[in-house]
């Protein structure tokens, strides 16, 4: 019965991965990796005291990425902000290089784990001093999601790279589809490839 419900909760996340975002002006900021410190006073990862994985300053405040020793059950800390990790649940593990944040107009931050040669990625906005998670995660079948200033507003966009076909994708903070590369032969025709770099002049209707 236990070996059942194993098979249903991995086949159930893979599941949900499938249906994730794939539609498919500074670099991301690297997060301070913080792996394997002391656990955190009162705050709870599972069943046990969080652990700081990773820790990135955002427009000069401090951002953490917290998680269980196995780097399960993730929060995403800021000030008096303490969100839940959803990639954590669809079964992504966290490491020291699973936060990358952005300053600008309005600051953001990707939570983002790599799975079986994929990467979900939890998109969090500061608003006003407020951080919130954009609803749905994204996907990408090459692995690269990241932020960077496509439009030039001095504000983040999301990057999502996809291999059927091969293009990026791009979308607004609020989540909405700005557009998409035209389509390439290989991901290393991708400007800038891996971090890939999009131009809004690059950006055409998504079929």
């Amino acid at each position: 019965m236990t070996a059942v419900l194993a098979a249903v909760v991995a086949l159930s996340a893979l599941v949900t991965v499938r249906l994730l975002r794939e539609d498919g002006g500074s670099a991301p900021t690297s997060a301070d990796g913080a792996a394997g410190s002391a656990p955190t006073a009162g705050v709870n990862c599972g069943e046990a005291p969080c652990r700081v994985i990773a820790q990135a300053s955002v427009d000069g405040a401090l951002v953490e990425l917290l998680a269980d020793a196995q780097g399960g059950n993730g929060r995403f800390q800021a000030g008096g902000n303490l969100l839940e990790v959803t990639v954590s649940a669809l079964g992504g593990r966290l490491d020291a290089g699973s936060l990358s944040c952005v300053d600008g107009a309005v600051s953001a931050c990707l939570v983002h784990a790599r799975q079986n040669g994929a990467m979900i990625a939890q998109l969090v906005v500061d608003r006003a001093g407020t951080w919130r998670s954009v609803d749905k995660p994204y996907y990408s079948s090459a692995g690269v999601v990241r932020l960077d200033d496509v439009s030039g507003d001095s504000a983040p966009e999301v990057v999502v790279v996809q291999t059927a076909p091969v293009l990026a994708r791009v979308f607004a903070l609020d989540g909405s589809a700005l557009g998409c590369t035209r389509q390439y032969t290989s991901v290393g025709q991708l400007r800038g490839w891996p971090e890939v770099q999009v131009r809004s002049s690059d950006l055409r209707g998504c079929s």
